[in-house]
């Protein structure tokens, strides 16, 4: 259905987060949620700076990172997004 993935750097600085939800349950609220939680979660563990990637493609994806605050920087050499989301 969908799962959220943090995980912390050794130092607990920085986090990279994932969030998958699968075809059938898209469009349903659940990227968001999960999103969220996990910045939830960081901010829980003091945790200062949560980092993501994504495909250009993904448009899902890059609207829930705008719509969270995160700042994108498109890399159109190798095809990613990557967004990143001070917390504190």
């Amino acid at each position: 259905m969908a799962w959220g993935r943090l995980i912390a750097d050794p130092d607990r600085m920085n986090a990279e987060y994932a969030v998958f939800v699968a075809d059938p349950w898209q469009n349903k609220g659940l990227g968001g949620i999960l999103t969220d939680y996990c910045l939830e979660i960081a901010k829980s563990w003091g945790i200062r700076k949560v980092t993501a990637e994504t495909t250009p493609d993904n448009i899902r994806m890059i609207r829930i990172f705008e719509k969270h605050g995160f700042k994108l920087e498109y890399k159109t050499e190798e095809s990613v997004v990557l967004a990143a989301k001070p917390l504190g």
